[in-house]
C-alpha cells in the first residue's frame, strides 16, 4: 500500500478544499431554508438547481478526502499532541456540553414516547419499544452521558497538558456506540429521508462521524493507532463539513430571528454544531508534526522520542520514578558517609595540628608535605628537641583525634 501512497500529497489539501466549499454550501443551505423547504415538515417545495449543487459538494468533499487521506505520503504521527492545546480543549468541553444537551433532549422525548406505548394491546412492548425509536433514545441517552464523561476527561488533559485520557481507553469507544443508536432512530422514525433533506444529511452525518470517533477512540487510547490516521482525516474533514452544513444554517436562522422557518421535526442540534467546532480543532491538532511514508517507524528510526511531560502518571513512569528514588536515598546515604568521613578527618586533622605545637606556641607540622590528608600522617616522626614520640589515635567524648606519646 505504501507503494501507491504519493510523497507530497498532504491531508493539508483535503482540509483547504473542505473549508471552501464550506463557505459555499452553509450559504446555499440557508438559502434553502429561505425559499425551498417546507417549514412545517422540511419537505421540498422547491427543487431548483441549489438542490444537485449542495449534494455534488457534498460527494465532492467526501471523495477527496477519501483519496487524499488514503494516499497520503505525509501523514502526521498516529497521536495527539502531548502539550497544553487551549482551543482543542475548549472544544472538547464544547463537545461534552453537546453531548449533554442531546442526552437532555432525547430523554424527554423517550420518556412521553414511552408512557403512550402500552395503549396498543395488539403489539407487544418489545415490538414497540423497537419500531417507536424509544429503545434506540434511551440507548442515545446512556452513551450521550458516557461521552460527556469521556471528552470532559479529554478537555481536562489538553487544558492541563497531561495524558488524563488515556487511562480511560473504553470510555473513547462511547460516542461510537451513541452514534449506533442515533441512527437506529433516525432509521424508524416515520420519515422519507429522501423528501427531507436535513433527515438525509443527519444520517450522513452519522455515518462519517462515527469513522472519525472510531479512528479518535484508536489514536486517543494508543490502541493500533498506526493505521487510524486516513480514517481519522477522512472521516473528519467529511463530518466536520457535513456538520457545519446540517447545523450552521439553523443556528443563523435563529440568530437572525428567522428560527420560525426551521421544521419543528427537525429541529437544530447543537451536539451538530459542537462537532463540527471540536472535529475542526482536532483536526489541526494532528497536523503540526508530520513525517513521510510509514511515519511512526521513520520517525523512530530518524530521533527517539521525548518523554511526555505526565510521563510519570504512567505506570512505567511510576516504576521508573520507584526506582530513580531508591537510587537517590542510596546515593544520599553515599554522600552523607562521605560528608561525615570528611568531618571526622578535619577533625583529626585539627588536633593534631594542635597536638604538635611546640613550647614557643609555633605549629609544628607532622604531615607529610604533600597537601594530603591524615592519612598520610608520619606516625613515625620523632617531635623536634624532645625525645622520640609517636602519634597515638585516642577516642573521646570529644571525637577521635591523634595525641603524643612516647610509647610506640
Amino acid at each position: 500500500m505504501n507503494k501507491l501512497k504519493a510523497a507530497s500529497l498532504s491531508p493539508n489539501g483535503a482540509i483547504i478544499l473542505a473549508a471552501v466549499f464550506t463557505l459555499f454550501a452553509v450559504p446555499l443551505r440557508t438559502f434553502q431554508f429561505l425559499n425551498c423547504l417546507d417549514p412545517e415538515t422540511g419537505f421540498w417545495t422547491v427543487r431548483d438547481v441549489t438542490v444537485p449543487v449542495l449534494y455534488a459538494l457534498v460527494i465532492g468533499v467526501a471523495v477527496f478526502a477519501f483519496f487524499i487521506s488514503l494516499f497520503s505520503g505525509i501523514m502526521p504521527k498516529p497521536e495527539f499532541s502531548k502539550q497544553k492545546d487551549i482551543p482543542l480543549g475548549v472544544s472538547a468541553l464544547l463537545m461534552a456540553l453537546g453531548f449533554a444537551w442531546d442526552a437532555f433532549a432525547n430523554v424527554r422525548i423517550a420518556i412521553a414516547t414511552y408512557a403512550g406505548l402500552g395503549e396498543n394491546e395488539e403489539l407487544s412492548m418489545a415490538y414497540q419499544l423497537i419500531s417507536s425509536g424509544t429503545l434506540g433514545r434511551f440507548g442515545q441517552v446512556l452513551f450521550a452521558v458516557l461521552s460527556v464523561v469521556s471528552l470532559l476527561f479529554f478537555g481536562i488533559s489538553k487544558l492541563t497538558g497531561t495524558t488524563l485520557y488515556e487511562n480511560h481507553k473504553v470510555l473513547a469507544l462511547s460516542p461510537v456506540v451513541w452514534g449506533v443508536f442515533r441512527l437506529l432512530v433516525h432509521f424508524v422514525e416515520p420519515i422519507s429521508y429522501k423528501n427531507v433533506s436535513q433527515l438525509l444529511l443527519e444520517i450522513l452525518l452519522v455515518v462519517f462521524a462515527m469513522i472519525f470517533w472510531f479512528a479518535f477512540a484508536r489514536i486517543a487510547s494508543g490502541v493500533n493507532p498506526d493505521s487510524s490516521m486516513w480514517l481519522f482525516f477522512f472521516g473528519g474533514i467529511t463530518a466536520a463539513f457535513l456538520g457545519y452544513v446540517c447545523a450552521l444554517a439553523p443556528f443563523i436562522l435563529l440568530i437572525t430571528g428567522q428560527g420560525h422557518l426551521i421544521p419543528p421535526s427537525r429541529p437544530m442540534q447543537f451536539v451538530d454544531l459542537a462537532f463540527a467546532i471540536f472535529a475542526t480543532c482536532a483536526l489541526f491538532n494532528a497536523m503540526p508534526k508530520t513525517v513521510g511514508i510509514n511515519s511512526r517507524d521513520e520517525f523512530r528510526e530518524e530521533e527517539a522520542p521525548e518523554l511526555p511531560e505526565d510521563f510519570e502518571s504512567t505506570r512505567l513512569g511510576r516504576k521508573n520514578k520507584k526506582k530513580a528514588e531508591k537510587l537517590s536515598r542510596e546515593e544520599r546515604a553515599r554522600e552523607k558517609a562521605r560528608l561525615k568521613a570528611e568531618a571526622a578527618q578535619e577533625r583529626a586533622y585539627l588536633a593534631a595540628a594542635e597536638a604538635a605545637r611546640g613550647e614557643d606556641g609555633i605549629l609544628e607540622n607532622p604531615f607529610e608535605d604533600t597537601g594530603a590528608g591524615v592519612d598520610e600522617v608520619d606516625v613515625d616522626a620523632p617531635k623536634p628537641g624532645k625525645a622520640e614520640s609517636f602519634w597515638k589515635p585516642v577516642s573521646d567524648d570529644d571525637g577521635e583525634h591523634f595525641v603524643v606519646t612516647d610509647k610506640e
